[in-house]
């Protein structure tokens, strides 16, 4: 079975972008070795707000990789770089079964969660923004019941950032 990582960045308090979706606040930090991360990955899953986000970036970030972007917009948009559905928990338990590396849970909060749910996530990687926002998009939102974790490992950067990487099922 293929491993179902999250791996994401929140503020302080807990938030994935500020109102409307900004995220300039994020600081980048050149140690944290996100290229590795990217090398155990083959397939990504983020929801729809993300990959327009992400389609801001200008050139693709995810060549190579496979893509699915998750929205409840009929007709999908076109591009041949993804595949569009609106079944994150269908798509996710079929990718599992398949062969190939970790799958990214890129983001966001509408589809964390139903993932979360149905025990779909198998690692949290949350990356921690030395800011506190106040208010904006919460990185967790309709969770139906406790999950409990298990701390896997910590990582401190010079810049104020520190991941954290839980297992669920503690």
């Amino acid at each position: 079975m293929r491993d179902v990582v999250l791996l994401i960045t929140c503020s302080l308090d807990g938030f994935i972008a500020a109102e409307g979706g900004n995220v300039d606040w994020l600081l980048p930090d050149k140690e944290y070795d996100f290229d590795a991360f990217m090398h155990e990955v083959d397939t990504l899953l983020m929801g729809h707000k993300t990959y327009e986000q992400v389609l801001g970036f200008g050139k693709w970030p995810y060549e190579g990789k496979e893509c699915y972007v998750f929205t409840k917009q009929h007709p999908y948009p076109e591009d041949e770089r993804v595949t569009f559905s609106d079944d994150p928990v269908g798509t996710a338990e079929n990718l599992i079964l398949g062969t190939g590396g970790a799958i990214w849970v890129v983001g966001g909060a509408s589809i964390i969660s139903p993932l979360l749910n149905k025990n779909l996530i198998n690692e949290l990687r949350i990356v921690v923004q030395p800011i506190v926002l106040g208010k904006g998009i919460p990185l967790f939102r309709d969770i139906k019941k406790s999950i409990k974790l298990e701390l896997m490992g910590t990582q401190a950067y010079r810049s104020g950032i520190v991941e954290l990487v839980y297992r669920p099922g503690a």
